[in-house]
């Protein structure tokens, strides 16, 4: 296990192969037309895009570029919101459920346009797979196959029990589906490329830099730190789990509609060329379709990345977590027993009751906001990040859209809603533990 970085969370094998750019903290006062709070993926796509649209940008983070789940996270490219086409079909009809597959598979291929434009070295491959362990799963990952394909065109690929080894060594798996607009990243390399991308476009990136609140000031809006001001025309939350802390009414009113849960990851040592091959021939990214899922993916360096486990409780990272997903990933392939664990992780997702992204506004308009992707995040942030440049721009259609979603707040207050929400998902997490 590594030493503790200087947020005393678990050191990330993506903080040790990244190459970090240290910016300053805002300390005095500033304007722009756009401010952007939270330097995660959200925060970095929807402000880079305002940027290349001509818009001068400030980006505030309360710690560093990719601190939070942006730069901790599998890496998976999954070009779907973490909720299931079933329930945006139930939520917004099959004309704006359409809309919304549009948008989040056309986010997968402006996510790689993005990143061969800027020339970002985040190790981008394509390739990812959603696996079956029960018959039951097995099935009902073909009747999404089936739908995707009749309804929205998908060119998704049926892997059968016969076809699985050549994907995955593993003997867990009996079905699978292959995404080739799928794939996966360096997540951290990944937000410090968009930075990058960031101040090339004009715009200036303030880290360490905590938001404390804003309020209106004549027809824009005055963001407040310890240390600076920000005048702005117009206010972008991309905080996420970081919103709660905020003093502004509708601060706190979102932080009251996402949960905060835990999550864990650890990765292997470099693996020989043999061994590797004999886990993921392909290299594609893979998870499981359970409720409480295993993922995981080789690196560039043949590390085996692999993640799973969560808790509703706290956002505190447990003692002991590394020994958890040890077993987990030697369950899925055994081969890997005497193999060292280099790496152990946690951090923190934002989950909104329905797993659906919560986008909105303020009284005004000049506030716009966007949170909860549910674990799901790499290529959503990049969808949604369009919606909000839209917006920003005059364009409401798909903003809109999203935001007659009604996102209620988590029943229990600040106290009971993490074990109330556990003690709903107890069930579901039976039924994965018999497998």
């Amino acid at each position: 296990m590594q030493n503790l970085d200087d947020e005393s969370l678990p050191l990330s094998l993506y903080e040790v192969t990244a190459e970090r750019v240290n910016y300053p903290e805002l300390t005095d006062d500033v304007s722009c037309d756009v401010c952007v709070v939270g330097g995660g993926l959200l925060g970095l796509h929807t402000a880079l895009a305002a940027a290349e649209s001509g818009a001068s940008v400030v980006l505030l983070e309360a710690r560093r570029v990719g601190w939070g789940a942006s730069g901790r996270n599998g890496g998976h490219l999954i070009p779907e919101f973490s909720c299931g086409m079933a329930k945006l079909e139930s939520a917004l009809g099959d004309g704006g459920a359409s809309r919304a597959w549009q948008i989040v598979r056309g986010a997968a291929h402006e996510l790689r346009s993005r990143i061969e434009r800027h020339r970002i070295d985040c190790d981008q491959r394509d390739g990812h797979m959603e696996v079956a362990i029960a018959q039951r799963h097995a099935d009902r990952l073909h009747q999404w196959y089936e739908h995707a394909r009749r309804r929205y065109g998908a060119q998704f690929r049926w892997i059968d029990r016969s076809e699985m080894q050549r994907h995955v060594g593993s003997q867990r798996y009996i079905a699978g589906l292959l995404d080739m607009d799928g794939g996966h990243v360096h997540p951290l390399k990944l937000c410090i490329g968009l930075a990058r991308a960031l101040e090339d476009s004009g715009g200036q990136v303030f880290e360490r830099s905590a938001v404390t609140s804003w309020q209106a000031a004549g027809e824009g809006v005055c963001v407040e730190t310890e240390t600076g001001t920000v005048l702005a025309k117009r206010l972008v939350l991309c905080a996420n789990v970081g919103i709660s802390s905020i003093r502004a009414p509708l601060a706190q009113r979102l932080a009251k509609r996402i949960l905060p849960v835990g999550t864990w990851i650890i990765a292997t040592q470099p693996l020989s060329g043999p061994l590797a091959q004999s886990v993921l021939p392909t290299r594609a990214a893979v998870c499981d379709n359970r409720f409480v899922l295993d993922y995981f993916r080789l690196d560039r360096d043949n590390r085996l990345v692999f993640g799973g486990g969560c808790s509703y409780l706290g956002m505190a990272t447990p003692q002991g977590f590394a020994a958890g997903m040890r077993r987990a990933m030697t369950r899925v392939f055994p081969q890997l027993s005497e193999t060292r664990i280099d790496y152990a992780w946690g951090g923190v997702i934002d989950i909104t009751q329905q797993r659906i992204p919560d986008l909105g506004c303020d009284d005004t308009g000049r506030v716009i906001y966007a949170q909860g992707f549910s674990g799901s995040g790499v290529v959503a942030t990049m969808a949604v990040a369009g919606i909000l440049e839209r917006a920003l721009g005059g364009d409401m259609a798909d903003f809109t859209l999203f935001q007659r979603i009604d996102q209620k707040p988590f029943p229990g207050g600040p106290w009971m809603r993490g074990p109330l929400t556990a003690a709903g998902m107890f069930w579901y997490r039976f039924l994965d533990q018999a497998l």
